[in-house]
């Protein structure tokens, strides 16, 4: 949530501890910059520094982004079999969406990718030359 209050905009975040406690967590717009693209559920780690220059204490912080696994098991096991299907799927796709964006947008990635992948898989049966 984004408010403003007399001392300037304020960025209001909900977060739970490792315990599942939930607080209010009021970001500094540094780390509001950092997390305001992450959705409900992103796990992230906020550290707040402390140095001291002169006599003043200067304070920053430093966001960690925890990384998704968007990898499932059933990913991981195909992803390391002996076929190459899934290399040839994952090249076919990356090369749809270049082909998708070159054209601005013109074709669709999803039938250009199905079409490069069964193009290619029919070259030899491992989908290599």
């Amino acid at each position: 949530m984004v408010g403003q209050s007399r001392y300037g905009e304020y960025y209001l975040y909900a977060v739970k501890n490792e315990t599942d406690t939930e607080y209010s967590f009021f970001a500094p717009a540094e780390v509001n910059e950092q997390i305001k693209s992450l959705h409900k559920g992103d796990r992230f780690e906020i550290t707040k520094l402390a140095e001291q220059k002169g006599t003043k204490i200067v304070t920053s912080y430093n966001v960690k982004v925890e990384k998704k696994n968007l990898e499932s098991p059933l990913n991981e096991i195909n992803k390391n079999s002996n076929d190459n299907f899934y290399d040839l799927m994952l090249t076919s796709c990356k090369d749809a969406v270049k082909i998708q964006n070159e054209l601005g947008g013109l074709m669709d990635a999803k039938s250009l990718a199905v079409t490069l992948f069964i193009a290619r898989s029919k070259i030899t049966p491992n989908g290599y030359n």
